[in-house]
């Protein structure tokens, strides 16, 4: 029974973890040869208050980046 787990900054969408989730069961599928109906994908989605990377916390919703210490670069869709 494998298990997926996918953190990621908050704010996709519903159709985007659908389509990740049918894509990763595949691929999980094939690689390891495990039933489909087996395969769990779980989404932790993290608030981008709650999560840093270079030592930097990403902005929170709404505020700006440079101000917050983020870079552009690492908010969704970027």
């Amino acid at each position: 029974m494998p298990i997926v787990r996918v953190e990621m900054l908050a704010g996709r969408s519903p159709e985007l973890k659908q389509r990740l989730a049918a894509e990763m069961t595949a691929l999980v599928s094939r690689l390891c040869q495990s039933d489909p109906a087996h395969i769990y994908v779980m989404f932790n989605d993290v608030q981008p208050q709650d999560w840093a990377v270079a030592g930097k916390v990403f902005a929170p919703p709404g505020a700006d980046a440079a101000a917050a210490g983020a870079g552009a670069d690492h908010r969704p869709g970027s």
